[in-house]
């Protein structure tokens, strides 16, 4: 499981459908449009992964997204995108299909 640590404390990730929903209701943006042009989307993002990666190890999560966004500093910025791109398989090294002859 992807983890990421803030102000001390660490944290599981788990990307779901129903985390993926839930950020999208919040925002109205879609996942697909989540880029650098709006720095709290991704934070958000990584709250609901959080919310369901606490879920799924059975640890308690009760923080609200305003609580959460006063534990990132802009420093951790770029790990938080790190770790989305890593829970959604953006780090994995593809493998070419064998041509067929």
């Amino acid at each position: 499981m992807v983890e990421i640590k803030l102000d001390g404390k660490t944290f599981p990730i788990r990307a779901t459908m129903r985390a993926w929903r839930k950020f999208e209701d919040a925002t109205g943006k879609k996942v697909a449009d989540v880029d650098s042009n709006d720095v709290t989307l991704i934070p958000e993002l990584v709250y609901y992964f959080v919310q369901e990666g606490c879920k799924s190890q059975g640890m308690a999560f009760e923080m609200n997204v305003d609580d959460f966004f006063g534990m990132i500093e802009i420093s951790d910025l770029q790990k938080l995108s790190e770790a989305v791109a890593k829970v959604m398989g953006g780090t994995q090294k593809k493998t070419k299909a064998k041509e067929s002859r």
